[in-house]
């Protein structure tokens, strides 16, 4: 939940939020539709958008530490958002080849001993450079690759592993990873068992595979 009480798009799925300005990223992805779960995709039209991108610019703010920029967007942003967050699929699933240069529209400056930054503009080309920005950070810290989808496709809620190796594949065991297992197992069962198809060997062949020495035996 965030400070205001309503359930950002991470937060409606019960996840904690990935850490520093990653947030923005996994917030983007969880935006989407969960029909299991009667959840709507949240870029469907304007209002809801803007609600979610104000819901998700202030989870941003707290996990960086950082004053959320207001990003206004309209109707006609909402086709470039929802690609923008196919595109970030991809990345995580590595389903997509982007070699396009994309402009970053960025502001950077030096205050209190650091440098800070803040995306410049509205709509989702502003969107869009914190989303770039964000991954790219992320990918030099070696944070990026712990932001994951849960493989079980009617899920594929994003999450963050916080596991030591880094190897989860479900946002929650209990729930996903339970059924796809389940589900592997059974079709595993309903698989028919193939016939050995290797030639039966003659007695003699037989004879000559049998240890001359019974001692060998065990």
């Amino acid at each position: 939940m965030n400070s205001d009480g309503t359930a950002g798009s991470t937060g409606r799925l019960h996840l904690a939020a990935a850490p520093g300005g990653l947030c923005v990223l996994q917030d983007l992805l969880n935006s989407a539709s969960l029909p299991a779960a009667s959840l709507p995709d949240l870029l469907a039209d304007e209002a809801s958008a803007q609600t979610w991108l104000d819901a998700s610019l202030r989870t941003w703010g707290e996990q960086t530490g950082r004053t959320a920029p207001r990003i206004v967007i309209s109707g006609d942003d909402l086709a470039a958002l929802r690609d923008l967050r196919s595109l970030v699929r991809g990345w995580l699933t590595n389903q997509t080849e982007d070699e396009a240069l994309h402009p970053l529209e960025v502001d950077v400056s030096f205050r209190d001993g650091r440098l800070v930054y803040e995306p410049r503009g509205n709509g989702a080309a502003a969107v869009a450079s914190l989303v770039r920005l964000e991954a790219l950070l992320a990918s030099h810290t070696g944070a990026l690759g712990r932001l994951k989808v849960c493989r079980n496709p009617a899920c594929c809620a994003a999450f963050y592993d916080l596991s030591r190796n880094g190897t989860r594949v479900w946002h929650d065991m209990r729930t996903c990873g339970n059924t796809m297992n389940l589900r592997a197992s059974r079709a595993r069962r309903r698989a028919p068992s193939k016939p050995d198809q290797s030639p039966h060997p003659s007695s003699a062949a037989r004879d000559s595979m049998q240890p001359a020495d019974p001692k060998c035996e065990s």
